[in-house]
């Protein structure tokens, strides 16, 4: 898909500086990619927690297990 849009000189530059990509194309794609990435590994890191604080340790719900998880705070 073609599309015109007005883009930051500056900022692209920097993002193709840190990204080390060669043209504009590839610096956006890239860049959509990274944040499409990203967020998948952030949704599977929140699964991971969730199964081993609901199903992978269920002592982490039992409250009189976890009273001695944390030192009394005076």
């Amino acid at each position: 898909m073609r599309t015109v849009i007005d883009i930051d000189k500056e900022l692209l530059q920097a993002v193709q500086d840190r990204l080390g990509t060669g043209n504009m194309k590839e610096t956006v794609h890239t860049a959509l990619r990274s944040v499409l990435d990203r967020d998948k590994e952030r949704e599977s890191a929140i699964e991971a927690f969730e199964f081993w604080r609901t199903e992978g340790s269920p002592d982490l719900l039992d409250p009189e297990v976890m009273k001695h998880a944390w030192p009394l705070q005076e």
